[in-house]
């Protein structure tokens, strides 16, 4: 019995005579996490992929009635995510924060209809496409301007970092700043502005919502189809690799096509003719 008890004493000895460091020692092994590797270390936060998007842009990404964020890219990034078992984090801000935001690595991707563009391939990377849409020009009804050439000298609202408002600008129009799509369509019935570019897709979605419009959209064939795609920084080649194997078994499931036809009543994801 004493020399049980004397066990029983050394054993409460030993981790008292080795203070913190023992107890802390025990404590690591306990709760420290393996570290990132391979692919994961590009990520903001371990186990999470951050997702940067505007969140009031129809059907992209916006507020339903009960206050959710949803919409086309909404539901492609969570697919992404599930497929590389993390966890979607949206952080929504203005379009022409977005990429500034990036910049810092304030998430990890941009899900927002981005278009893909020299200009942008020069300092991002962009995972595979997963929209294709035309450009169109939204005027007033009975408005003059009927072709790309009518753009010249005219007042063209877009966002400022926007592909659309570098295709306006190429044109020869004057740019009119707007923080989005909706706030450039009533600037352009206020007479502040003459007409905006953007996306067929969304100005259908638009134009649903509104059973007359005081307004019209052109097609502009010579602009051909613009593609979005997920946008990373130029340092995450491994992330990007990983987002566009989850898009491909999200085309190859018809997955993607069924979200597509969810929110634009049709297949977007296969290059137009």
């Amino acid at each position: 019995m004493k020399q049980n008890l004397k066990r029983f004493f050394w054993w409460l000895i030993i981790p008292l005579s080795l203070g913190g460091a023992g107890y802390g020692l025990l404590q690591n092994q306990l709760t420290s996490a393996p570290e990132p590797t391979g692919w994961q270390r590009e990520l903001k936060v371990p186990g999470k992929l951050m997702i940067g998007l505007e969140g009031t842009y129809a059907p992209f990404s916006y507020k339903n009635q009960q206050g959710q964020l949803v919409g086309y890219d909404v539901e492609v990034a969570k697919a992404i995510a599930q497929a590389l078992d993390l966890e979607p984090v949206f952080v929504e801000t203005k379009f022409d924060a977005l990429i500034a935001g990036l910049d810092v690595h304030k998430y990890d991707m941009i899900m927002n209809d981005m278009a893909i563009t020299p200009a942008r391939q020069r300092q991002y990377q962009f995972a595979e496409p997963y929209s294709y849409t035309q450009t169109v020009m939204v005027v007033p009804k009975g408005s003059p301007i009927k072709t790309l050439a009518d753009l010249k000298g005219r007042r063209a609202v877009q966002t400022t970092t926007s592909n659309y408002r570098e295709l306006a600008v190429q044109a020869g129009a004057t740019i009119v700043a707007t923080p989005g799509f909706a706030e450039g369509l009533a600037i352009i019935q206020n007479g502040q502005a003459d007409l905006t570019l953007n996306a067929e897709d969304v100005w259908l979605v638009y134009l649903k919502t509104r059973s007359q419009s005081e307004l019209q959209a052109i097609t502009i064939p010579e602009l051909g189809t613009i593609s979005a795609a997920p946008m990373l920084q130029q340092k995450s080649s491994q992330l990007v690799a990983q987002v566009t194997r989850a898009e491909q078994k999200l085309k190859a499931t018809g997955q993607l096509k069924k979200m597509s036809e969810n929110y634009f009543g049709k297949d977007v994801t296969q290059p137009k003719g």
